[in-house]
């Protein structure tokens, strides 16, 4: 995925530095709405439902005619709720979890706009990475008082039942229709990851053993709805 990423980014530098329309630059703050979950594409579970979370950061566009690299780095809320049930000898008890995941995403977009100057109607897509940097969950039994929460922490297998681990890194595609007029640029978006969150664990075995079990893959996705003000363009 990675590999991928910069591939796209050495591709978009090149369109950049070969475009015959004068490049102009501009920066400026990013604030918007995610609308989060998770699919899990290998079992037939119930799909998780939404949480919405917050997404800030800095954005930039490069423009060069009707095109645009637009780069950004934010600071970006994701997480599902889902509905569950424990076995417990032969009582079946439903559970109610949230997850929140807190990542810093770098998505690099290649935009065409209407207007060769980048104003009015545009499209775009392209990749993302993201780092994880921490999270929380929280669980409650249906019919009982109480919840039990915990931290989400980035590990490549699960140390510990003590908490919840996912993979440190995601990637994936993104793609969507944003509107500009002068400084303000309006986008909604849709994001599909395509790294697995999952890492093996190790179950409770009661005879010993250290043995781990295969993780169960599943991918964030997300809506997004974020406004940005680009501050005048400079080339």
């Amino acid at each position: 995925m990675m590999k991928h990423y910069f591939l796209f980014l050495a591709a978009g530098l090149f369109l950049v530095g070969t475009a015959q329309a004068q490049v102009t630059y501009s920066v400026g703050p990013r604030v918007g709405l995610n609308v989060s979950s998770v699919r899990f594409p290998t079992t037939n579970r119930d799909a998780p439902a939404s949480r919405p979370g917050l997404e800030a950061g800095l954005t930039g566009t490069a423009q060069f005619g009707h095109f645009a690299l637009q780069p950004s780095l934010l600071f970006s809320q994701k997480g599902y709720r889902h509905l569950g049930y424990l076995l417990n000898f032969d009582l079946v008890t439903p559970y109610e979890e949230d997850v929140r995941l807190h990542y810093l995403t770098l998505p690099l977009n290649l935009a065409f706009t209407l207007g060769r100057d980048g104003q009015g109607l545009q499209v775009f897509a392209g990749p993302y990475a993201s780092l994880l940097l921490g999270g929380s969950y929280s669980q409650r039994m249906r019919g009982l008082d109480g919840e039990a929460t915990g931290q989400v922490k980035a590990a490549s297998r699960e140390p510990d039942t003590d908490n919840r681990y996912v993979q440190r890194f995601d990637g994936g595609l993104q793609a969507g229709l944003g509107y500009r007029l002068k400084g303000l640029q309006l986008q909604a978006s849709y994001s599909l990851g395509l790294r697995s969150l999952g890492v093996p664990y190790r179950p409770y075995r009661p005879s010993g053993g250290s043995l781990y079990e295969e993780a169960l893959p599943y991918y964030n996705q997300a809506f997004q709805v974020a406004l940005s003000y680009l501050f005048a363009a400079k080339s």
